[in-house]
């Protein structure tokens, strides 16, 4: 796990372009899967939920070019990542949430750029909507 403590103005950039990259919220009722989704180089993309503790999220990608990836969610003005990679092209898991927050998987394109294909699918706890 790794957390990163950001200036105050520097979260605020790092949020804003954040905000800019997100799609709308990942839901139970549908996997989502996307096929060569073109990540700039130097560009974020990610994808997010709002989890409550023990629900899932099972995921898989592949990238043309190498990415840095991570899962994080934001604690105040740090941002805490309980599963990092750096360039990789492939990556699979099931990730799960230790406790009720929104948290995001995050690729981020190195000088190349990068197309992605990915699947993701929330599994909730029973339950939970």
């Amino acid at each position: 796990m790794s957390v990163h403590a950001l200036p105050l103005g520097v979260t605020a950039f790092a949020a804003a372009v954040v905000a800019g990259c997100a799609t709308e919220s990942l839901d139970a009722a549908s996997p989502r899967t996307v096929t060569g989704f073109p990540v700039a180089p130097y560009e974020i993309h990610e994808e997010c939920a709002q989890l409550v503790a023990g629900d899932r999220i099972d995921f898989r990608f592949e990238a043309q070019a190498p990415v840095s990836f991570h899962i994080y969610y934001k604690d105040g003005i740090t941002f805490v990542s309980p599963v990092s990679r750096s360039d990789i092209r492939e990556y699979s898991g099931v990730f799960r949430a230790t406790s009720d927050r929104r948290y995001c998987l995050q690729w981020e394109a190195g000088r190349q750029g990068a197309l992605l294909d990915y699947r993701l699918r929330l599994l909730r706890i029973a339950g939970t909507p």
